[in-house]
């Protein structure tokens, strides 16, 4: 049985492969099989389709047509190792037999990283240093090894692997690449079969944030895929990197089918969610605060109003805290000595903060909005909460700090 990929070279080194698994279409539009992130590509440029037992290339009335050759054309048939231009994009079809007789996922890898010699992709892993055992595996082998590794792989059968990989899609990425950015729309979840990317995000004045690292076996996107929501933070390769995408329709399928993956993927969520919100707590990456003030000691006390949850009364209670993050919007708090348990989210407090002179203490009340456990300790707990009511010289009184005036 013979399988089909489309081979698109952007520029001189991100380069991704498409299995074809019926008509695919290609434009510069978000809703095209393949999108090219290429201005001289019309929105829906062309498609290619299976028709009498062969592949073909159509153009779909673009502006800049179809390029084979140096010639312009309406349509082609393709045969393995044809290329063809759309823009400044090179694509190039690729045709080779499967065998049947190994676990489809893997097999699929093995084809993909075939077909990246068909593009003279120049692949280094950076552990030939390490040894010349780990240098001499094939490169199949080492993706193979990278894939068993993947911890939402474990539950599932040969059956859904198989799914999976009809779906997968196989990007490279040379160093400094990026893979996805921050706020853009996307569900699908990406897989690190070898190298290495970087998370970050960006303040409000453009100042970078790193959030992980995230090597070979780990995976990433998950928040997005969970919650729907655009992509949390930018991701960019740290050097050549072979990333598999898992597309959102073939993940909820297998999510549907085996809860114990939507486990894994939510525990990875809330994890690296709760390590993020640490991180911007702790470097005071806020709203409408143009610069930060790391020598500050804001004192904090925070007093806990009673309250009817559906576990029973929590009464009034009293704790004094630091401030590790500050807006016009709202505060985090670093608790110590409190349970997580102590803080309910929607909850009521009233705050007294001590701003330094000139400025001096403010008062306000608010909702809790996040409580998170610190990740230096157990005992200290992180606590988010949304100003809802401030009197107007006090909320003046901490524009003017969060701003830097010294005049009150």
């Amino acid at each position: 049985m013979k399988q089909s990929y489309l081979a698109v070279e952007i520029g001189s080194m991100q380069k991704t492969i498409y299995p074809l698994l019926g008509q695919t279409t290609i434009g510069r539009s978000g809703d095209n099989t393949i999108t090219l992130p290429d201005l001289t590509a019309s929105r829906n440029h062309a498609k290619v389709s299976f028709a009498d037992g062969k592949w073909v290339v159509e153009d779909l009335g673009s502006a800049n047509g179809i390029i084979v050759d140096g010639q312009r054309i309406e349509k082609v048939i393709l045969r393995s190792g044809d290329t063809f231009k759309i823009g400044g994009v090179t694509l190039r079809f690729i045709e080779k037999e499967l065998s049947g007789k190994s676990d489809q996922l893997f097999e699929t890898v093995q084809i993909l990283a075939t077909a990246s010699d068909d593009l003279d992709f120049q692949l280094s892993t950076g552990k030939e240093k390490e040894g010349q055992a780990e240098a001499s595996k094939p490169w199949s082998e080492r993706l193979r090894d990278a894939v068993a590794a993947i911890p939402f792989f474990s539950p599932l059968g040969a059956e859904d692997r198989k799914k999976l990989a009809d779906s997968a899609t196989l990007h490279v990425f040379n160093a400094g690449e990026t893979v996805i950015r921050e706020g853009d729309p996307g569900r699908s979840i990406y897989v690190i079969l070898d190298g290495k990317v970087r998370v970050f995000s960006r303040d409000h004045h453009g100042e970078e944030l790193e959030l992980a690292v995230i090597e070979a076996s780990q995976f990433f996107g998950e928040m997005s895929f969970l919650t729907g929501k655009p992509r949390s933070g930018s991701v960019a390769a740290v050097d050549t990197s072979v990333i598999v995408e898992l597309s959102y329709t073939s993940m909820r399928k297998v999510v549907k089918e085996h809860p114990t993956v939507k486990k894994v993927l939510v525990e990875y969520y809330q994890d690296r969610s709760g390590k993020t919100a640490e991180k911007h707590a702790e470097i005071e990456m806020d709203e409408g605060k143009p610069g930060p003030r790391p020598t500050d000691q804001v004192a904090v006390k925070l007093v806990v109003l009673p309250q009817t949850t559906p576990t029973g009364e929590v009464k009034a209670s009293s704790w004094t805290g630091t401030a590790m993050d500050m807006a016009e919007s709202g505060i985090v708090v670093r608790v110590s000595g409190a349970a997580k348990d102590t803080f309910q989210a929607e909850g009521e407090v009233r705050l007294e903060i001590e701003l330094p002179d000139p400025w001096g203490e403010i008062r306000t009340l608010g909702k809790i909005h996040r409580v998170k456990p610190a990740l230096s300790d157990e005992k200290i707990v992180m606590v988010g909460i949304e100003f809802s009511s401030m009197a107007e010289p006090d909320t003046r009184s901490l524009k003017e700090y969060l701003s830097g005036e010294d005049d009150l």
